[in-house]
């Protein structure tokens, strides 16, 4: 039966976007705008030193804009809504120079300088991003004017755009961490979220659009006991269920499918040229030849459970006359960047240490592979692991610090291969002047074998055939190495181990090894209660050679110490971990894995193939289930039903193709549409079919029991299916190709 509707007066449909729209709308669109805001801030906490507060922070800024934006676009034009909130991060930004001060001076000085070099200070820092104005700033102001384009874009005429400025922020994000932080696949996770969420809630907008459309208009409802609606609590749970599948898809599917992916992120750092220059004028080298001479000067006290060792310089740039620091330093927060390759059987080890008044530069020594360093503000060169005090010299400071110590086993290194990357050149690199006996004595005693072989026949060389002598004057450069050499077999002359890391690395680079000379301090004297004194006499000197996946390898270079069998320089826990030698542990180990990603090669197959199974299951799902209702509601039988299922199927390819008839519409008026939308050939056929369909669709709604034969069903059944291939044809190849794979109308109400 029919029934019919009168008008409904217009001032009951709130206006779009001024009121509080329908219940669906108002609840999922602020959660979807929220969150797409929210996403790129999300993907950017874990490249911070500190990540908790960036994880409350910014989500709480997406938050205040989206609410703000909205609020304030009920009274006021977009330019004016965009304003009015501006306050907000600047406060924000105010409240963060007062509580994480950066590099500015008062509360003032530093909000200035934040807004101005925000995005400067996080590529000029050390990953991961230590966490105060300079560096919130940016991400503040960013996520604010994300959630407020997103509303803008969602109160416009293209609703279905509200996601892309939350997309872009996720894109900076990802960019800026760079490879420090892990992949975003939470973020990816809230946006695909916010997706479904705004599209379910733009589908409610144009509902009450139609509404709105034919509020005034006589409505005619035909009733059919077949026909199912979904409600409004339907398409909530359907809302809920698709984005619980969009979310679990993309944060625990897209893990499996790239687990196998070894992309390499590029870092953007890499293009900033580091704020804090090397300290070349103060060569750390030029300080062992005195402090040899007078040994017992204190320069610092060290407390830990264990003797530890100390680095303190890295230098790499080699002018044949002197040793340079790598590299320039980043600033960096407490917490320091991971380090790459890991160093292999590390123990992490922490340390008290308290600098004396005079060890000098800015230079900071610390244990191992440095990961957390407690001296504020620093400096950090991740190539090389040198910590520097960014305030200036290192003198009368006390700080904590943690790191790891590499467990170098020979058996592992046996087999490594030096790296042949351009990267390398400068490791590789002896300047003009470089005297013969350097490439004399590379070809006799390292001219075969493996890298690693070499580097431990040059470290032997040295140490049996030359001796120590602390009244060696200082100076490391080709001279000086020159003098101190012999040809193999031949007795050399003496030095301080700042002669002989400097000859390893020459002799090294000589024999084609990437190499560098490290300074650092012994253990020291142990003064009782877990304190040791570092004086004068523990400093020290030695080379490392760079092997692929294992990374620096340091050498014990410098003899006994005239006539001793070991020498006094180096303890021997630092002997043994300069100079991996075989033993019965490493020999066990013979046949681990050469430095490389655990468990690449051996990631099992059945996750892709389940995974992707379902997603290939869900694509085929759609069609299925389509097709399946298009034969239900046109499958002999009834004949009443035939033609109000052949109904209902015209109407959702028209609805489909966005031409659906408006809400007040008649029989006629549908039909109408339809003609207009096919081609010109066979539009007489398609008048006849269309003229029949209609006529039926009266009698069945307007006069039941005025009967409709099965033929008359049967010839009306195949005249939409016609008619739909026609529409479908009208259509680009892209949608044509796409049409049965389009999910809603599987949740479209029933005219």
């Amino acid at each position: 039966m029919a029934t019919l509707t009168p008008p409904r007066p217009p001032e009951t449909v709130p206006a779009p976007g001024r009121g509080p729209g329908t219940p669906l709308r108002a609840v999922l669109a602020p959660v979807g705008l929220v969150m797409a805001a929210a996403a790129g801030g999300v993907a950017l906490a874990p490249g911070y030193a500190a990540p908790a507060p960036v994880y409350a922070v910014l989500p709480l800024c997406a938050l205040l804009s989206v609410a703000v934006t909205l609020a304030a676009r009920a009274r006021l034009s977009p330019l004016a809504g965009i304003l009015v909130g501006l306050p907000l991060p600047l406060a924000g930004v105010v409240v963060c120079a007062a509580r994480i001060p950066g590099q500015g001076t008062g509360v003032l000085g530093g909000t200035v300088e934040a807004l101005l070099h925000s995005g400067a200070r996080i590529l000029t820092s050390a990953a991961p991003t230590p966490l105060n104005a300079d560096t919130l700033t940016l991400p503040i102001l960013a996520t604010w004017l994300t959630g407020v384009a997103s509303v803008l874009l969602w109160q416009g005429s293209r609703p279905a755009l509200a996601v892309l400025p939350g997309l872009l922020a996720l894109v900076g994000a990802v960019v800026l961490n760079g490879p420090v932080a892990p992949p975003g696949f939470p973020s990816i996770g809230l946006v695909a979220v916010a997706a479904v969420l705004l599209m379910a809630a733009s589908s409610d907008v144009r509902t009450a659009a139609r509404a709105r459309a034919g509020s005034e208009d006589l409505r005619i409802e035909v009733d059919a006991p077949e026909t199912q609606t979904l409600g409004r609590l339907g398409r909530i749970l359907v809302t809920a269920v698709a984005a619980a599948l969009a979310a679990a898809a993309t944060v625990f599917g897209g893990p499996v499918l790239l687990a196998s992916w070894e992309a390499d992120p590029g870092d953007p750092r890499e293009a900033v040229r580091p704020p804090l220059a090397p300290e070349a004028a103060l060569n750390p080298l030029g300080y062992l030849a005195a402090w040899a001479a007078e040994p017992d000067d204190p320069l610092l006290t060290v407390r830990s459970e264990e003797p530890v060792d100390l680095r303190w310089v890295a230098l790499a740039e080699f002018t044949g006359t002197t040793w340079l620091p790598e590299g320039g330093y980043r600033a960096a927060g407490e917490v320091l960047p991971d380090p790459v390759p890991p160093p292999p059987h590390a123990t992490g080890v922490r340390a008290e240490i308290s600098v004396g008044d005079d060890l000098p530069g800015g230079w900071a020594p610390v244990v191992g592979v440095p990961r957390r360093v407690g001296l504020q503000p620093l400096g950090y060169d991740a190539v090389s692991g040198t910590v520097v005090s960014a305030d200036g010299g290192i003198a009368g400071a006390r700080y904590e610090v943690a790191g790891d110590v590499a467990d170098w086993r020979a058996a592992e290194l046996a087999d490594a291969s030096v790296p042949a990357d351009a990267v390398f050149d400068r490791y590789r690199e002896l300047p003009p002047g470089a005297p013969p006996v350097l490439n004399d004595v590379a070809a006799a005693v390292a001219g075969q074998g493996s890298p690693y072989e070499r580097a431990v026949l040059l470290s032997e060389y040295l140490r049996e055939s030359h001796y120590f002598s602390a009244e060696t004057p200082g100076g490391h450069g080709y001279a000086n190495v020159a003098d101190m050499l012999a040809p193999p077999g031949q007795q050399g002359g003496g030095g301080t181990s700042e002669q002989f890391a400097s000859a390893f690395a020459m002799l090294a680079r000589a024999a084609g090894l990437p190499s560098r000379v490290v300074v650092g301090f012994g253990s020291g004297h142990d003064g009782g209660d877990g304190v040791r004194t570092v004086r004068t006499g523990d400093a020290l000197a030695w080379g490392e050679v760079y092997f692929n996946g294992a990374g620096w390898v340091p050498f014990s270079v410098t003899p006994g110490e005239e006539g001793e069998d070991e020498a006094e320089e180096t303890s021997s826990a630092a002997a043994e971990a300069q100079t991996p030698e075989d033993g019965d542990e490493a020999n066990s180990l013979e046949d681990d894995a050469a430095p490389s990603p655990p468990n690449r090669e051996s990631t099992p197959l059945w996750p892709f193939l389940t995974v992707g199974g379902v997603l290939l299951a869900a694509v085929g799902a759609v069609p299925a289930l389509r097709l399946a209702r298009s034969r239900w509601r046109l499958r002999p039988g009834v004949p009443e039903r035939r033609v109000l299922g052949a109904w209902r199927e015209l109407r959702d390819h028209l609805r489909q193709r966005a031409d659906a008839p408006k809400p007040g519409d008649t029989v006629g008026d549908t039909v109408a549409l339809v003609q207009g939308l096919l081609p010109e050939e066979g539009r007489e056929w398609a008048r006849i079919d269309l003229r029949r369909l209609g006529g039926a669709v009266n009698r069945v709604g307007f006069a039941p029991g005025s009967g409709v034969s099965e033929t008359e069903a049967a010839h009306i059944a195949d005249g939409v299916r016609r008619q739909s291939r026609a529409l479908r044809r009208t259509l680009g190849r892209g949608r044509r190709l796409a049409w049965w794979f389009d999910p809603r109308p599987l949740f479209w109400r029933a005219p």
